[in-house]
């Protein structure tokens, strides 16, 4: 009875110790990686956003880009890869997506690219963006440009998705639903995962960009941390839990998107394989071009962005950079779908 007794209190310790140590990391991060950009109320929900404005305005209109980043990040991280390029000639807009950064998730369902849309179209509107627009989106992302462009197809001008999430696996992993649902206990989140993810950032940044180096502080540079922290990640964790059934909904949807579609494919991407999403999706879209990058992994629009900016902006309409395509472009086969 007695040792019972102080195993309950060893463990209420432990987690009082570790969900103290948590908040003073969150406490610090915020205050190491204040926010950059400016902040809007899109239906009722405070979002925060990077408006880049171009250096070089070109003489005739041309279309904002809309950069949609992928899941545990959040703005910095495509504006180091793409913004501050693709911001020499186009105005870029990059938000915070719901419940990411330092955007307040609001009160619908984040798993839904529904709910996230209706409020990026907001940020837009409160930022005088009425389109035409480039909607470029990676990973998880890359299911909100294309619920953006079905949801929105007068205002969408051409559509780039890296590395897109978009096809449940064929036989499902249960297991990994599982685990979704015991880290999203708060006895979970709230104490023991910041510590331990802070004690591996090197790691969890070297994972996502497999086989690809990171770039150099990229944790740092992106604001890795703030992600992994527990509201924030709290908000992943709610996208990952409802992904399958919300790519279920979505699949049959894709022949619908009649914009011009550029498909980018890491051939190496572990994370999101392109055997079962990019290919699967260039299949069942009538106007979509998608280029595979050979050895490149999941964050291919880091160490590719030369290659994936020179796409925006040429569905843009601007002068590209004649980047060096070392990337592969070909048509995608009926029926040559692998499974996971």
């Amino acid at each position: 009875m007695i040792a019972a007794a102080l195993l309950v209190l060893i463990v209420a310790a432990l987690l009082f110790g570790s969900g103290w140590l948590s908040c003073t990391i969150a406490r610090r991060l915020e205050a190491k990686f204040p926010p950059q950009g400016v902040f809007v109320t899109a239906n009722g929900v405070r979002m925060h956003v990077l408006d880049l404005p171009p250096a070089h305005p070109s003489e005739r209109p041309l279309p904002t880009v809309l950069l949609v980043h992928g899941a545990n990040l959040c703005s910095e991280d495509m504006r180091l890869a793409l913004g501050a390029r693709l911001s020499r000639q186009l105005r870029v807009i990059i938000p915070d997506r719901p419940g990411q950064g330092y955007s307040a998730p609001g009160m619908g369902p984040l798993a839904s690219p529904a709910y996230q849309v209706t409020l990026l179209r907001e940020v837009l509107r409160e930022r005088g963006v009425a389109g035409p627009l480039i909607v470029v989106g990676h990973s998880f992302g890359g299911l909100i440009a294309l619920r953006y462009a079905l949801d929105n197809p007068d205002t969408v001008q051409g559509l780039v998705v890296i590395n897109p999430t978009t096809h449940p696996r064929p036989r499902g992993i249960r297991w990994i639903q599982r685990v979704f649902d015991v880290l999203m206990k708060p006895s979970i989140n709230y104490t023991v995962l910041p510590p331990m993810f802070m004690a591996m950032m090197g790691r969890v940044a070297t994972r996502i960009f497999r086989p690809e180096p990171p770039p150099p502080d990229y944790a740092d540079r992106s604001r890795l941390g703030l992600a992994l922290m527990a509201k924030r990640f709290s908000g992943s964790l709610q996208e990952y839990s409802g992904l399958r059934d919300q790519l279920i909904d979505h699949v049959p949807r894709y022949p619908a998107v009649q914009v011009p579609t550029v498909i980018i494919a890491g051939s190496a991407d572990p994370v999101v394989p392109p055997q079962i999403h990019a290919e699967a999706l260039a299949r069942a879209m009538p106007r979509a071009r998608m280029i595979r990058i050979p050895g490149a992994g999941h964050m291919a629009h880091h160490a590719h962005a030369d290659l994936i900016a020179a796409e925006i902006e040429r569905l843009a309409g601007c002068a590209g950079s004649g980047a060096t395509l070392r990337a592969v472009e070909r048509p995608v086969q009926a029926g040559s779908q692998q499974p996971a």
